[in-house]
């Protein structure tokens, strides 16, 4: 299990829709997964998380965490929450490094991409088109692709947008 606690935060000061009591636990939920559990004291409220979640769970944990410690993020200590390496060998952790640890992920999740048959979606979740991707434009803090060039049944097409998805089809050329 990863550790992250907050220092500074009564457990009857936690707050969220996401966030479910049950007797004296209460756990984060996401989608119908526990994803972490919460454990508090008069002073200190620690989270008890899952290490194998994937990066959307991670991000909306993150988020959740960002919210209720909003203006008091000095008093996080998530020396026990780190996630791996930055290309650099940096420490990663859910709050620290975080944007530069999801670009690295995300960056070497598209070189695999490469050449391979893909689905382009737009932010909502639709299909922009498919194909076998040639080419993408990125920017960071925060990741986003913002363009992506596909080979197509009909030829090479470009997709533009604010924030593109990039998925596997699971389907080999």
């Amino acid at each position: 299990m990863l550790t992250l606690r907050i220092m500074g935060t009564p457990i009857e000061h936690i707050e969220s829709e996401h966030i479910k009591k049950s007797g004296s636990t209460y756990s984060v939920i996401s989608g119908n997964k526990t994803i972490a559990t919460i454990k508090g004291t008069e002073n200190e409220v620690e989270f008890q998380i899952d290490p194998y979640l994937d990066l959307d769970q991670f991000q909306f944990l993150r988020n959740i965490i960002m919210e209720l410690s909003y203006g008091n993020e000095a008093a996080i200590d998530e020396r026990e929450c780190q996630l791996g390496y930055l290309e650099n060998g940096e420490k990663a952790y859910l709050i620290k490094n975080w944007d530069e640890w999801k670009a690295f992920l995300m960056k070497a999740k598209l070189r695999t991409l490469e050449g391979q048959n893909v689905q382009a979606l737009n932010g909502a979740g639709e299909e922009l088109g498919s194909g076998l991707l040639a080419e993408y434009e990125i920017t960071t803090t925060p990741f986003r692709i913002t363009s992506c060039t596909l080979i197509t049944l009909f030829g090479e097409r470009k997709f533009e947008g604010a924030n593109i998805r990039i998925v596997p089809t699971n389907q080999f050329s």
